[in-house]
């Protein structure tokens, strides 16, 4: 009788609407949960006024700090009223046109509907101005969220290369991959099947045969005469005659006529380029000089037409690292062409010449860009570019020579190799120098004074890409703010690695199409200098008061992000991180620094005086009591907004494994960093997804002179 009550309440469960499903159905929502039984007049209240709206859904702990903030508003009033409900959004949580309120009082319950929601007065990350969507600036004074060996799906040295990983990147956000491209093997010819009653496709020669029938048998009904057909060439075997072959009592139009030729002959050039595909080498994609596994270089561009528009109209850069010698780079073009129809750049856009000026962003949607070293008659000799047919490609550096059908691409985006110092005069509007992390950061701390200006004027107005060192082996990161600072528009991250550099890169990018405006001061219009660009000083005190659906580790596991249950053996704490630049660290002469006059190894700065954390709590679902633990950071200069970060580390402390104790996380652009009682929602440790409705309630004070 029980099993058979189940089933029917299992059954009455799935009748209801999948919103209100939803909002009951969680272990926090069920009728058995008496903790939850608070809201149950909300959710039916949500349903009845407006069933689009995005609705917060709240546990225990974070209940409780909800009605604790009422009651402070409330005062000793029965109900909160409509003034101080009003005085609370605008003041508080900083809302300057909150929706009108059209009750004198509010209740509990509906003091947190209305705010809930409200998406602009209870989620931590601001969203954005008109004026930051601006795609109207040249493509130089942008950020672009960019990827490293975007192949690979794990380590750089034996991981597994796919095309997937294209698509993985693509969906979020990245809009600067990059492909190492080296000559395919030969592929094997198909063997002949045994069994002589296998079934096959009409080969090249049989289409011939057929269309040469066909013309002779419409040649026969029209009275017309064509030559006879040669006794070298059999007869069409029956099983083999097309389903249009002509009988006696066939009486063809003169239109019909033409449009069988037209048909057969369509289809015997289709096969003859099919034939000719299938018997060539194609170019493939791996790391070069590793252990890692290769893809065909048309599976990757299948997969980047299929995934790189598709909710993304933004230009997508494709930087070619190219192994392959000239006839592979030849059949690449003609990939490119063939995969990306009507997407690929391949002519200069007439309204300006591209030897003056860089295209604006808005020219660019859904475009694909192409990043490559372009062939200079000045300085490369032909008979050495010839050579590249034949070119054996042995140490792992050793390149040939970029035919001039590839290079050709690269119309607004061509590669140009950084020399010294004095490279940084090129004019060039589409160059881009590509420097690794070390190298860039070697020039950063140079004794000479001019050169870390030098390198801020030159991005203001160009290109310039920063890719991982080669002791990364295991895909980690750099932090990409120190880079962006310094105006670099493309800093390649290892997408494989969820860690710190990759989750400052998610917070850059949060919400956009993965391409950034600069901030004041790294317009190529501005005439600042890199001493002078605005800063300024924060004061930021944010008190953790409770968390929601924290996965406990035993969810980690799986990469599921759920974080239902309140797992006894769980002690979450939270770290607060303020990711900015070292006091001072941007001035000529900083000891000790990662600024341009630094003396000690060339090691980017990270933040560690800025990092506070709270104790230990109990469970997935942990309340920091009514006062919550503060943590501030006071007085800190030169901060660049835009390019500073606040990222939040739940982190499991009963877990003595080092590597597994990050529970989830958030990163927020500083300046997105909204005022007042938020929800933070969190990601997953290693997917970099959010979790299932996990969140932080905090208060966040923010002044900024």
């Amino acid at each position: 009788m029980m099993c058979f009550k189940f089933k029917i309440e299992r059954e009455e469960r799935k009748k209801k609407p999948n919103f209100f499903r939803r909002k009951t159905t969680f272990r926090w929502g069920t009728p058995n949960d008496p903790k939850s039984a608070w809201l149950a007049p909300m959710l039916i209240g949500a349903l009845a006024v407006n069933a689009n709206k995005e609705w917060v859904m709240c546990n225990e702990s974070v209940r409780q700090q909800v009605e604790r903030v009422y009651d402070t508003l409330r005062g000793s009033h029965e109900k909160l009223s409509r003034d101080i409900f009003l005085s609370f959004m605008t003041t508080i949580q900083g809302i300057a046109a909150p929706e009108p309120l059209h009750h004198k009082h509010y209740s509990l319950q509906e003091f947190h509907y209305v705010w809930s929601r409200n998406e602009a007065a209870w989620r931590a990350v601001r969203k954005l101005r008109a004026d930051e969507n601006d795609l109207s600036h040249p493509i130089s004074n942008y950020f672009i969220s960019s990827s490293h060996n975007t192949y690979l799906e794990g380590n750089q040295l034996a991981s597994k290369s796919s095309a997937d990983a294209y698509r993985a990147v693509l969906k979020g956000g990245c809009r600067c991959i990059e492909i190492d491209v080296w000559n395919g093997t030969p592929s094997r010819s198909t063997s002949k099947s045994p069994h002589p009653e296998h079934r096959r496709h009409l080969s090249s020669t049989s289409i011939v045969e057929t269309l040469e029938s066909v013309k002779q048998a419409i040649s026969d009904r029209t009275g017309r005469h064509s030559r006879t057909p040669s006794t070298s060439q059999p007869a069409l075997p029956p099983s083999q005659a097309p389903s249009t072959t002509l009988d006696s009592s066939t009486t063809l139009d003169p239109l019909d006529q033409k449009d069988l030729t037209e048909r057969l002959e369509q289809q015997e050039q289709q096969s003859r380029d099919s034939s000719k595909t299938q018997n060539r080498t194609e170019p493939i994609v791996y790391h070069h000089g590793t252990m890692t596994s290769t893809v065909p270089f048309r599976e990757v561009c299948k997969a980047i037409a299929e995934s790189a528009f598709e909710t993304n109209p933004l230009p997508l850069i494709v930087s070619l690292e190219v192994g392959a010698d000239r006839e592979q780079q030849e059949i690449m073009v003609e990939i490119m062409k063939e995969e990306w129809e009507g997407l690929l750049l391949d002519e200069p856009f007439d309204h300006f010449d591209h030897h003056q000026r860089q295209p604006l962003l808005d020219e660019l949607t859904k475009k694909i860009l192409i990043k490559v070293k372009r062939l200079d008659d000045s300085t490369v000799d032909p008979e050495a570019a010839e050579r590249g047919r034949t070119l054996q490609i042995n140490p792992v550096n050793a390149k040939p020579p970029i035919c001039d059908m590839l290079a050709k691409l690269a119309i607004y985006t061509h590669s140009e190799h950084f020399e010294d110092q004095k490279s940084l005069s090129s004019r060039t509007p589409s160059h881009i120098f590509s420097l690794s992390e070390d190298r860039f950061t070697s020039l950063v701390q140079a004794k000479k004074d001019s050169i870390c200006n030098q390198l801020f004027l030159h991005n203001r107005n160009f290109f310039m890409r920063i890719y991982p060192k080669g002791l990364r082996v295991d895909s980690s990161n750099p932090d990409p703010s120190f880079h962006w600072r310094r105006g670099v528009q493309m800093v390649a991250m290892n997408w494989q690695k969820s860690d710190e550099g990759m989750m400052i890169n998610d917070g850059m990018f949060a919400d956009t199409n993965g391409w950034v405006l600069k901030p004041p001061g790294f317009l190529s219009k501005d005439e600042f200098n890199f001493d002078n660009v605005p800063r300024r000083t924060i004061n930021l005190r944010i008190t953790i008061l409770a968390a929601q659906y924290l996965p406990p580790p035993e969810e980690r596991k799986t990469a599921s992000g759920v974080g239902f249950g309140n797992n006894k053996h769980f002690r979450p704490h939270v770290k607060v991180e303020l990711h900015v630049e070292k006091p001072h660290s941007h001035q000529h002469g900083s000891s000790g620094s990662n600024g341009c006059n630094g003396k000690h190894s060339p090691q980017p700065m990270k933040a560690i005086e800025y990092v506070q954390e709270t104790p230990a709590a109990e469970g997935s679902n942990p309340d920091w009591g009514k006062n919550g633990v503060e943590v501030k950071f006071m007085e800190v200069s030169n901060v660049l907004e835009q390019l500073s970060f606040v990222r939040f580390k739940v982190e499991d402390t009963s877990n003595t494994n080092f590597r597994d104790a990050l529970s989830c996380w958030a990163c927020i652009r500083l300046d997105r960093l909204q005022q007042g009682y938020r929800w933070v929602d969190l990601y997953h440790p290693i997917t970099r997804r959010p979790t299932h409705q996990g969140q932080l309630f905090v208060r966040i004070d923010k002044t900024i002179r």
